[in-house]
């Protein structure tokens, strides 16, 4: 199969994969906790937004799933508008706004139904990394902005994968995160270095202004290389349970905004970055 033949196929697989009310019902149950480490990191990402785009502001949630984001930002008082491809998805968000300052569309965040200078910022999550053709998602994105505005959006880093690659093999599988599909180099997953984000970013008319390690403990390829299956499944597991003790949780917290942005992109897997409309 060619390479433009595998993301094509790729690409509807994943699209496809979010259609039916039952993944959207499991997906909106799976991310609703207010309390888990999931939740910090993603608070901790919402605001690389917020502290840069006025509250009241027209913000785009792009690809929005069941609507953390959307509704964390309409919670803030942004007007905020919500597309994804699935009308399941949209279906699970709809319930959750009464009263808020919320559009709903369906649309593709390869072709957005927006015209162009339309908002003054734009986050996605849990988007990006699922497309090779990632950089097209941010020139469409580029478009529907405003001169000066600023996109926020997650992405896996190249430098973790590598970094965890020199030191041994991972197993995928426990991983749960497998950049690589059948085995092969057509990766499943995408992720990126700093230079990759900076050709991208430019081609889209956008600036590179941060990249933002964060969540050390989470689907970090160098921890799961380091430990080794067994060890890696006994420390997500240990961890998930320690973190309900309130001094455990003050702790990872205080490390993730205290080092962890610190810290080398060969050290943490995912990291926020921080484009600007020029």
């Amino acid at each position: 199969m060619s390479t433009a033949s595998t993301l094509t196929s790729l690409k509807n697989y994943k699209t496809g994969a979010w259609v039916a009310g039952e993944t959207a019902r499991a997906y909106d149950r799976n991310t609703s906790s207010q309390v888990d480490y999931l939740h910090f990191v993603t608070g901790e990402f919402i605001k690389e937004l917020t502290r840069r785009v006025p509250v009241g502001s027209s913000v785009l949630d792009l690809g929005c799933g069941t609507g953390v984001l959307t509704i964390a930002l309409a919670e803030l008082d942004y007007a905020v508008t919500g597309v994804d491809i699935s009308s399941a998805m949209l279906d699970q968000i709809r319930p959750k706004i009464a009263g808020r300052n919320v559009t709903l569309k369906q649309g593709d965040a390869f072709n957005l139904p927006f015209e162009s200078a339309s908002f003054d910022g734009a986050i996605t999550r849990w988007v990006i990394p699922h497309f090779r053709d990632w950089p097209l998602i941010l020139k469409e994105a580029g478009r529907v902005l405003r001169p000066g505005a600023f996109l926020v959006f997650d992405h896996c880093s190249r430098a973790n994968y590598e970094a965890a690659a020199r030191h041994r093999p991972i197993d995928y599988a426990n991983f749960g995160w497998n950049p690589y599909a059948n085995g092969d180099d057509n990766l499943f997953y995408a992720a990126a270095s700093v230079d990759e984000l900076r050709l991208a970013a430019d081609v889209a008319g956008l600036t590179l202004i941060d990249i933002v390690p964060q969540g050390f403990f989470r689907q970090n390829a160098l921890l799961a290389a380091s430990l080794g299956t067994e060890y890696f499944t006994a420390f997500k597991t240990l961890f998930e349970q320690c973190y309900g003790d309130p001094a455990v949780k003050n702790f990872v917290q205080w490390f993730d905004m205290a080092v962890t942005r610190k810290l080398p992109l060969e050290m943490v897997n995912g990291v926020a970055v921080v484009l600007q409309k020029r």
